[in-house]
């Protein structure tokens, strides 16, 4: 996963963790705790390192608003 902090790139590489398996298709997980602090919208990009096969992703954000 990468997103930006103003014009600064910042990147985070996320290690996945096999759940198991649903319907034929494999679940993995991963959790990364950060700090994110905007006024504008958050962009993710999600990509993978594997062109054969697809995939899909869900990003969760819970927190709090300081202000």
């Amino acid at each position: 996963m990468y997103t930006s902090l103003g014009s600064v790139p910042s990147n985070l590489d996320l290690f996945l963790t096999f759940q198991g398996n649903v319907s034929g298709d494999a679940i993995y997980d991963a959790t990364h705790a950060l700090r994110a602090y905007t006024d504008n919208d958050i962009d993710f990009d999600i990509n993978r390192d594997n062109a054969t096969t697809s995939g899909s992703a869900l990003i969760c954000i819970s927190g709090y608003i300081a202000g």
